[in-house]
């Protein structure tokens, strides 16, 4: 049995949902120029969720997320495509430059915005990946992916 002086201190949800972007966006994302090649997404893909397709200053000019490649792709009919392996072995033209492909305007994110405002980014739009932009430059990306590290580090 636990001694109530051992107890951990509950999840202040309300304290939570008013932290920063900036303390919990991504800052090491996938960048890509709008000439570089499906295959270079793919494969920068492995451990992401989503890409950025920037101007050599930074400025934000597109945006793909896992879920946009696989809405780009119909599945063979005799199985479903699960994860990134299946991508690969489908019919595809992986030497298509990425900015036929992206979505030239995403929703975004400041740095600025409290995690409660993107929470209810997410519940509203069904996005569940988003740049986050200052000054029209990329600075970060924001997943749910972000959400679960966040909450992670907080149920410690």
């Amino acid at each position: 049995m636990r001694d109530e002086s051992e107890e951990k201190p509950k999840l202040n949800i309300a304290k939570l949902s008013k932290m920063p972007l900036k303390l919990i966006m991504e800052e090491k994302f996938l960048r890509l120029k709008p000439e570089d090649k499906i295959e270079d997404l793919i494969k920068g893909l492995e451990h992401r969720t989503c890409a950025v397709v920037t101007e050599e200053s930074g400025k934000l000019l597109g945006f793909i997320s896992i879920d946009e490649i696989i809405n780009l792709l119909i599945p063979p009919s005799d199985y479903i495509l699960v994860g990134l392996d299946a991508l690969r072995e489908a019919h595809f033209d992986w030497d298509r430059p990425v900015k036929d492909i992206m979505n030239t305007k995403p929703i975004t994110l400041s740095p600025h915005d409290t995690l409660g405002y993107a929470l209810s980014m997410m519940l509203e739009t069904g996005v569940r990946q988003f740049p986050v932009v200052e000054k029209k430059k990329v600075v970060g990306t924001f997943s749910a992916q972000s959400v679960i590290r966040i909450l992670r580090v907080f149920a410690r």
